[in-house]
């Protein structure tokens, strides 16, 4: 993998200045963690669900409707892939989704239970993702 130079710059929510730059080789892993730093400091998940939205990956466009249009009530693996399917007019496995949302809830934005038979999740409530905040760790960037 060549080496690339990424910079990022953003404003937090009391309008300070923020500016990261990783030089050497970017992988997915280290922009999708410099992103969860970026959407943790500036305090604006709704805007980081439309920048989502926008990533041609499905774990992107996945994360984007549940925090969209699931935030507020609990959902299974099968209503997360019909939101995702009707959103972007896409097929999607439900085992990629079951994939997905597992690693979401192992990041922290999610949490999930086990109902009976079932296996449901919901969007982790703002206060529930700053408690988390002492353990952000970027030791893989």
């Amino acid at each position: 993998m060549r080496s690339r130079r990424l910079k990022v710059e953003f404003y937090d929510s009391e309008g300070v200045r923020h500016m990261i730059a990783i030089d050497g080789p970017v992988t997915r892993e280290k922009v999708g963690k410099l992103l969860d730093l970026v959407e943790l400091m500036s305090g604006s998940p709704q805007a980081s669900a439309t920048a989502l939205s926008l990533s041609p990956r499905k774990f992107d466009k996945l994360a984007s409707t549940i925090m969209s249009q699931m935030k507020g009530k609990s959902f299974t693996s099968g209503e997360a892939k019909n939101a995702f399917e009707t959103a972007f007019r896409e097929k999607i496995p439900l085992s990629t989704v079951s994939t997905y949302l597992t690693r979401l809830a192992d990041r922290g934005v999610l949490e999930r239970a086990q109902e009976k038979l079932r296996v449901v999740y919901w969007v982790r409530s703002e206060e529930q993702k700053r408690s988390l905040a002492p353990d952000l760790s970027l030791r893989a960037l």
